[in-house]
């Protein structure tokens, strides 16, 4: 048999700092039921944005016996991930969401879960498990909440009174029946809305959050341009977005995590944006190995700094821009015309007019329209 005092003592061990169980109902039934809905109509106004994977594997997210056979009880599981910021170093830096700081959470949850694993099953060597940080088709917030972790804010994170939000979510199916919590966590963010009132970008909503107005979703998920509307939104956030975090009041006091387990590095969370935009793409990429920046991929990461350039003002960094309007990669050099006109450069507009790819030279008519010009 399973003991959850045993799982609990385990998973501490092991760096996790809450956990919980909650029951897993039938399909459609019970607790989950709302969670479950909730997706389908997210998805169905089209609120996933181009995050496709989410649709493809909806019917497991909603199905937990799906993913395992014969699963009873979830066991929800928080790591903390914010450290101590590292402070700006200067120059033309771009900003980085906490989570990013330092060691990709895939790592090092993963590493927990699997020695948490090992101890499930040296508790019973038969139980049918299946674990999962994010990657897998599993509402890890909706068994957190149910869980008792904490509730699901109106920032869509899941909220600990004590810890707030910044922290990394895993769950573990089990094939049995567990002790769980009598009931999910109360709601508690009451009538504030500072994460509604100060998203940059107007992504959250009474109705949740819309990925196609989302910061993180644009400088992380999506690739190829950045729609022209967007890039001013952006402001210096050249990977993530924090801004519903930062602002929430159960995060004010929270404890940060600790620095030896994430390294966190200052180059890390204030990335040199002249450095990103000339080193090639996939040499970027491979200089980010063990972080979560390798997501964007290095393609992605210099467009992101190309627009955070842009927006600071940087005026400096023009050469650098300007040599990317030679990039391979048309979106980096419709990106970059966009960057250079709007610092001032004499030269992009008709170096864009003059490019091959229709893309690019779409910037530079644009960019010349919107200021008055005939540019290209």
């Amino acid at each position: 048999m399973i003991d959850v005092d045993q799982v609990r003592a385990a998973a501490e061990r092991v760096g996790f700092e809450l956990v919980g169980v909650a029951p897993v109902e039938p399909v459609g039934g019970g607790w989950f039921a709302p969670h479950a809905e909730r997706l389908k109509a997210w998805i169905a106004a089209g609120h996933h944005a181009g995050m496709d994977w989410l649709a493809e594997r909806a019917a497991e997210r909603v199905a937990p016996s799906l993913v395992l056979p014969g699963v009873r009880s979830a066991i929800a599981l928080w790591m903390p991930h914010r450290c101590p910021a590292p402070d700006r170093p200067p120059g033309a830096r771009g900003r980085v969401a906490a989570y990013a700081w330092g060691r990709d959470y895939h790592n090092v949850v993963r590493k927990a879960l699997r020695k948490l694993r090992r101890a499930l099953h040296g508790l019973d060597p038969e139980a049918g498990v299946y674990a999962t940080v994010d990657t897998g088709p599993v509402l890890e917030r909706a068994f957190a909440e149910r869980a008792s972790l904490g509730w699901i804010g109106k920032s869509t994170m899941l909220i600990h009174p004590r810890f707030g939000t910044f922290g990394s979510l895993a769950v573990i199916f089990v094939d049995r029946a567990l002790p769980h919590a009598p009931e999910a966590h109360p709601f508690r963010c009451g009538t504030c809305t500072a994460c509604l009132d100060r998203c940059p970008t107007g992504a959250l909503s009474a109705a949740g959050l819309d990925a196609r107005k989302c910061i993180s979703y644009w400088t992380i998920e999506h690739r190829g341009l950045i729609p022209r509307a967007m890039r001013p939104l952006i402001g210096e956030w050249v990977f993530g977005c924090d801004v519903c975090q930062d602002v929430c009041p159960w995060n004010r006091d929270a404890r940060r995590a600790d620095p030896a387990v994430w390294r966190p590095q200052a180059e890390r969370a204030w990335p040199d944006l002249v450095a990103w935009i000339s080193t090639p793409s996939e040499a970027l990429r491979l200089s980010l190995e063990g972080s979560p920046l390798k997501r964007a991929l290095g393609e992605g990461l210099r467009r992101n700094a190309l627009i955070v350039l842009a927006n600071g003002g940087h005026r400096a960094a023009l050469p650098a821009i300007e040599a990317v309007l030679d990039d391979p990669d048309p979106v980096l050099r419709a990106t970059a015309a966009w960057a250079a006109l709007r610092l001032g450069s004499e030269t992009a507009g008709a170096r864009a007019a003059a490019d091959p790819d229709p893309m690019v030279r779409d910037e530079a008519r644009a960019e010349g329209v919107a200021h008055g010009s005939a540019a290209g």
